[in-house]
């Protein structure tokens, strides 16, 4: 009887060490994030410390620009199954110098997931130049002026540009220097050589000594043609014979550049609209071109130009004339004649 009884005690304590053992494993990982060392321009090591509660546990760290926004990770590891507190670090390379990165530590198990707090740290030297690429200068067929400013972020920086047909670019200018400082310092550079009517991608780029070279926006110029294409010009004012005062004529019309000059070059300019009596300007309006290369122009006469009797017809003589820009060569419209009054 004794020994039946000696075994069922032995059974109970085998069964409640094993249900003591489960509830102990049965919560997810106790995690915290440490203070990163060894920290310098481009790397730090980040540390924290793991529990798995007694589940098989793997842990890694993520890093970033913005909490809770982490763009990198490392590698995932076992942190074991066991009840105690161990410590775990990795290294953080390709960091960018004078930058604060968040980080944390992460755990999880078939019990869940535990996030570390968030931690900081800044990385050594200075943060990266910050290029901004400017516009375009002095355009010409052959010739273009690229422009832009660099914030040297307290270092000496090397700055050029890239330039070619496409963004690839393929070409660039010769490395210039910036002096240590922090204030946006305007940049230029002229190319000569160009061929025309050709369109370039361009941007600036910075760089601090032996670090990665950081770009600027890609931006894009079309030189200039010579000679300049001929456009085509209609225009029409309306009406032909304004009766009553005021004299209101409307003058409308288009200017169309060949297939091969976008409207986003070929339709830009002013519009001239003349109106004579007598070989005499009366009447002058200076319109822009649209977008869609039309254009528009109104005159109002509230009395009848020159002197004589009060109810007669005068005839008045319409010129419009396309200035040109870059591309497209000035054009004038065939003139037109319209009269206002009344007998």
């Amino acid at each position: 009887m004794n020994r039946k009884r000696s075994l069922l005690i032995a059974r109970l304590a085998v069964t409640a060490a094993v249900t003591t053992g489960v509830a102990a494993a049965a919560s997810s990982p106790t995690v915290s994030t440490s203070s990163a060392t060894s920290i310098t321009e481009t790397s730090a090591v980040l540390r924290g410390a793991v529990n798995p509660n007694g589940a098989p546990t793997t842990y890694r760290f993520v890093w970033g620009l913005q909490k809770d926004a982490y763009s990198a990770s490392s590698p995932a590891k076992s942190a074991g199954h066991g009840t105690t507190t161990t410590a775990v670090a990795v290294a953080a390379s390709g960091l960018t110098p004078g930058t604060v990165y968040h980080y944390r530590l992460t755990a999880q198990s078939r019990f869940g997931t535990t996030l570390g707090a968030d931690h900081t740290f800044t990385t050594a030297g200075h943060p990266p130049p910050q290029p901004t690429t400017g516009g375009v200068t002095q355009l010409g067929p052959n010739t273009a002026t690229l422009t832009g400013a660099v914030n040297p972020q307290g270092q000496t920086t090397t700055y050029y540009f890239q330039y070619g047909p496409t963004t690839a670019y393929g070409s660039q200018t010769f490395a210039q220097l910036v002096p240590a400082g922090t204030a946006l310092v305007p940049v230029s550079f002229t190319l000569f050589g160009l061929q025309q009517f050709a369109t370039f991608h361009y941007r600036l780029v910075a760089q601090h000594a032996s670090h990665p070279p950081v770009p600027g926006a890609d931006a894009s110029f079309v030189t200039l043609a010579s000679p300049r294409f001929v456009p085509r010009i209609s225009a029409r004012t309306n009406p032909r014979h304004d009766r009553f005062r005021p004299y209101v004529f409307t003058t409308t019309g288009s200017v169309r550049p060949p297939s091969r000059v976008p409207p986003s070059l070929g339709c830009t300019g002013n519009v001239t609209v003349r109106y004579f009596f007598r070989g005499r300007n009366i009447a002058f309006d200076l319109v822009p071109l649209q977008t869609n290369c039309t254009f528009s122009s109104q005159a109002l006469f509230r009395h009848l130009p020159g002197r004589g009797k009060k109810r007669r017809i005068v005839d008045l003589r319409v010129r419009i004339f396309f200035r040109g820009n870059g591309y497209v060569a000035p054009i004038a419209a065939r003139p037109e004649t319209v009269s206002l009054g009344r007998t």
